[in-house]
């Protein structure tokens, strides 16, 4: 057989959101000795750049329908995320290899049957002793995200029209309730009545939630925020967030318990040498080092994340000592082509075990090297 091996990516949407975002970057890196398909079940919106790199389809959220597909597609491996009836639907369609991918707790959801899954993906290491309940310990293995430290190299800061001894406090999400923007945006109102605060400003980056279910949000934010004026912007949706992380000084995070894993967008803003400040809630704390790579508040606190902001707002040599930090923590454990390689690891570990011949592949013999 000489076609690339095949990987089905199963998930509600493939919107925006941290593991969707993380799925793409994986394609991208894997996508010369893989063949991936994206499949969604919950959402038809799809953000156009996923199709550059894997196939993208909308099916129905039923076992015949998903199993038609796969058996069609004659997939190899068939990678899940916390439903099981994905991994009901995959062994109804013979797929050799099944591998769920859970991303901290999700209220619950990472805890599901393991029935019929050959490995579990843990994104984080908080989850894996939960995991270990449900799955035995050698089926686990702990990969990290990944992001790539040169896509921040030599990028010019989206700075939105604000001066340079301007304080830009930032936060990267998708718009739901659980991501707790609310609470940002009244910490910054907090600071700026404060005549000594004047020069902070406020930018979110992100769009409404396209999870099923989840009410818009957008609206009501910027109506929260109209009091702070021309200080605070809406940058919308995107994915390439790059040049706006970049123009941060501080990157948050507020969100509320069982609603993070380790989430992109702190990665992401340590990668471009931010200081962040987070709530200490699911797995953020594995990421984020109290004092060191930035500062931790309590869930809904909102006198903890006033007096957090203020304490970097103050301090620049603090702000850049701490982005210095984080950066080097990326670089040592959240490097895109180390995570990607350990993900091609499991992958072909998975198909000579389940019998799909592998081919040659120079690129991933030499893959972070």
């Amino acid at each position: 057989m000489n076609s690339k091996p095949r990987v089905a990516c199963l998930l509600q949407m493939f919107g925006v959101g941290g593991m969707p975002k993380w799925l793409y970057r994986l394609a991208g890196e894997l996508g010369q000795d893989y063949e991936f398909t994206f499949i969604a079940t919950h959402s038809k919106y799809v953000i156009p750049e996923y199709r550059k790199v894997a196939k993208v389809v909308t099916l129905p959220f039923t076992r015949w329908a998903l199993a038609a597909y796969l058996f069609a597609r004659r997939i190899d491996i068939a990678q899940v995320a916390n439903l099981h009836l994905y991994v009901e639907a995959a062994r109804l369609a013979r797929v050799p290899s099944v591998i769920e991918r859970v991303d901290g707790l999700r209220s619950g959801a990472a805890l599901g049957s393991k029935e019929g899954v050959d490995a579990v993906i843990a994104s984080t290491k908080g989850i894996i002793p939960r995991l270990e309940k449900l799955i035995a310990p050698a089926k686990i293995h702990l990969i990290y995200n990944g992001v790539d430290l040169m896509a921040y190299a030599g990028v010019t800061p989206e700075r939105f029209g604000f001066q340079g001894d301007d304080v830009i406090i930032g936060r990267t999400s998708r718009l739901a309730d659980g991501k707790n923007v609310s609470l940002l945006i009244r910490a910054v109102k907090e600071l700026r009545k404060d005549q000594g605060y004047q020069h902070v400003r406020l930018v979110i980056c992100g769009g409404d939630t396209t999870q099923p279910g989840a009410k818009p949000i957008l609206k009501h934010l910027k109506v929260e925020a109209s009091p702070l004026g021309k200080s605070a912007v809406f940058a919308g949706e995107t994915i390439a967030t790059e040049a706006i992380t970049c123009g941060y000084d501080i990157a948050t995070c507020t969100s509320r318990p069982n609603n993070e894993g380790i989430p992109n967008s702190l990665i992401e803003a340590m990668a471009a040498g931010k200081p962040v400040v987070a709530s200490s809630v699911d797995d953020i704390p594995e990421l984020v080092e109290q004092g060191r790579t930035g500062l931790l508040f309590a869930s809904d606190d909102l006198n903890g994340l006033v007096a957090a902001l203020k304490e970097l707002v103050d301090d620049k040599g603090r702000r850049q000592q701490m982005g210095a930090a984080g950066k080097e923590r990326i670089s040592n454990d959240f490097e895109i082509k180390t995570q990607a390689r350990k993900y091609a690891q499991l992958y072909d570990e998975l198909l000579t075990k389940n019998g799909r011949h592998l081919l040659s592949r120079p690129s991933l013999m030499t893959a972070g090297e």
